[in-house]
């Protein structure tokens, strides 16, 4: 297909094994989101919509991404048609698409949450927002470029895809460092050692380190000198799409931890808690 020194295995063997991830990863999100709509019913409705967006985008890129491979290992195993081997179908595309859409929708809901947490602070959610719209424009300015070649070469090649990656690591970095370091000053204005800000700042943190470090991967493994290191970029961004939901999903059904922490010490106060919801 790319290179005709490199195998059909090793080109799509490391997006098999991202797709079988993501696929245990889906799971997951179905179970929080089973969770998250019966244990949140009196939610916002933006909230509600925009948690329902980012999961239909994931079904979606879930279902094609299923499709493409079913098609490119099964039924196209024997065939060496232009179709099988070189076209950019359209499955894989949708794929990508949904991808770089659901990254954009959790970033701006993690940007709500940056200009809540961090007290309104203009330039630190600017600078989330920039970095979100910077992953979405190269996401879709990779899918024009594999539309306008035709080829899923593309994919490996465009300097597009490195740029799309890194900005999503850039943002989920900003995002986790900014509501790392304000809920911490908020915690050690709380003397109790273990605390529900604590927690909550767990949460955060787990959930954007793995984002990031998802992106990141996808970003470095694209600039590898092996012959076929480009191809193992699939591996990582093929799980990017569930790492972003459960990301979402796990910081709203967090809250139940925490509420029923502070309902157990409705002495300790945070006035910005409350607007978490």
């Amino acid at each position: 297909m790319a290179n005709s020194e490199v195998s059909a295995g090793s080109i799509w063997g490391p997006g098999f094994i991202g797709m079988t991830v993501g696929l245990a990863l889906y799971g997951v999100t179905i179970g929080q989101y089973l969770y998250y709509i019966s244990t949140f019913p009196n939610d916002k409705r933006l909230i509600k919509y925009a948690v329902l967006l980012v999961f239909v985008l994931d079904t979606l890129g879930t279902i094609t991404l299923i499709s493409f491979f079913c098609r490119e290992l099964i039924f196209c195993r024997w065939q060496t048609s232009y179709a099988c081997t070189v076209e950019m179908p359209w499955d894989l595309s949708v794929t990508l698409a949904t991808t770089s859409l659901a990254a954009f929708f959790v970033q701006c809901f993690y940007a709500h949450r940056v200009w809540i947490i961090g007290e309104r602070n203009k330039l630190l959610t600017g600078a989330v927002l920039i970095a979100a719209l910077v992953q979405l424009v190269f996401g879709f300015a990779l899918l024009e470029a594999t539309r306008h070649t035709g080829s899923m070469a593309t994919l490996f090649n465009s300097p597009y895809a490195p740029v799309n990656a890194m900005g999503s690591a850039i943002c989920d970095t900003i995002i986790t460092a900014s509501v790392f370091l304000y809920l911490r000053r908020s915690q050690f204005r709380i003397l109790r050692k273990e605390n529900y800000i604590h927690k909550l700042n767990l949460v955060f943190v787990q959930m954007g380190l793995i984002t990031c470090s998802t992106a990141l991967a996808t970003a470095v493994l694209y600039y590898s000198d092996q012959l076929t290191g480009q191809y193992l970029t699939v591996a990582p961004a093929f799980i990017l799409s569930k790492a972003y939901s459960n990301s979402m999903l796990a910081v709203l059904n967090a809250r139940k931890l925490v509420c029923c922490d502070h309902q157990r010490h409705a002495s300790l106060e945070l006035p910005t808690l409350s607007s978490i919801h």
